[in-house]
């Protein structure tokens, strides 16, 4: 039995454990078409099973949870040398989620500004500010359909001038997206990962790193302390939801009694003006309705 891969514990086990840098390295290779030696990956934000657990004490205590261990938790983070790897899964729609996976792309971007040991430096010793900045890349799984009108499962989108087909000579900026719900991929190991996503297991003609990430979530590999952790957050999060899908039907139910409430005001209104144009008086037309003579006179004017 696997945990999913697209739970947030599944996920960053695999591509954030210093001994899976080779799935990380696969995910990049098939999705960004980056090649990048194992020594040139750096994760940055390592898989940590103690930071779950805070993660989790947080979550059931109702405290707030700071950006920083959110992203510690769920969001996968490396140093590839030449540029900067993002990645997490979303599974659920989200309607301002190209909004957030952009703010959080740019920011990833803006992070290395002025860092030492980062910068070019002239040749009086003052730093090029600006030279520390490189190209970031973010990979964003999801587990809905994002983009509607076509069936592509992979949008990798750059900065690019459409209308005279030009584009920086380095792409500083690139965010992919992958639908698990579509069904045209363009490559045999994008077909494997959208399998490996959708149900834990790596098909038998699968690389040997997604076979891996296959071995890594199944339950018998992982120590009882993960085990336990990940049904703990399964339940939290189950719990979480149920709340959410409370309050979105009770939000509903309220709605319709104030669509139903607007529908029936408007009806009468239109029942009232169509009387009056008919010449009936203000005091008929207040029996007809229900609605008061004041109420009757105002409708009139």
């Amino acid at each position: 039995m696997r945990i999913p891969p697209t739970s947030d514990l599944g996920f960053k086990k695999i591509t954030s454990e210093p001994s899976n840098k080779d799935v990380l390295q696969g995910i990049i290779g098939d999705f960004f078409d980056l090649w990048i030696p194992l020594n040139e990956i750096n994760v940055t934000a390592p898989y940590d099973i103690k930071s779950y657990e805070k993660y989790l004490k947080l979550l059931g205590s109702g405290e707030e949870i700071s950006e920083t261990l959110r992203q510690t938790v769920q969001d996968v983070a490396a140093d590839i040398k030449i540029a900067d790897l993002g990645a997490e899964v979303q599974v659920r729609k989200d309607t301002y989620f190209s909004q957030r996976s952009l703010y959080y792309t740019c920011a990833r971007f803006c992070s290395n500004y002025s860092l030492p040991g980062k910068m070019v430096y002239r040749y009086d010793g003052a730093p090029i500010r600006y030279s520390s900045l490189k190209p970031v890349y973010m990979l964003s799984i999801l587990g809905y359909p994002h983009f509607i009108g076509d069936e592509e499962a992979l949008r990798v989108l750059t900065l690019y001038d459409r209308k005279r087909d030009k584009a920086f000579e380095i792409e500083y900026i690139t965010i992919a997206y992958f639908e698990l719900t579509k069904n045209n991929v363009e490559t045999v190991n994008q077909r494997h990962w959208k399998t490996f996503f959708q149900t834990g297991i790596a098909p038998d003609d699968a690389p040997e790193y997604i076979k891996k990430a296959a071995r890594v979530i199944d339950r018998a590999n992982m120590t009882q302390e993960e085990r336990d952790m990940f049904d703990q957050m399964q339940k939290a999060k189950d719990t979480q939801d149920s709340v959410i899908y409370t309050a979105q039907l009770e939000g509903e139910r309220i709605g319709e009694a104030r669509g139903e409430a607007r529908g029936k005001a408007r009806s009468e209104a239109t029942i009232a003006r169509n009387a009056l144009h008919m010449g009936m008086t203000i005091a008929d037309v207040s029996r007809l309705t229900g609605w008061t003579e004041d109420e009757i006179r105002k409708l009139a004017h």
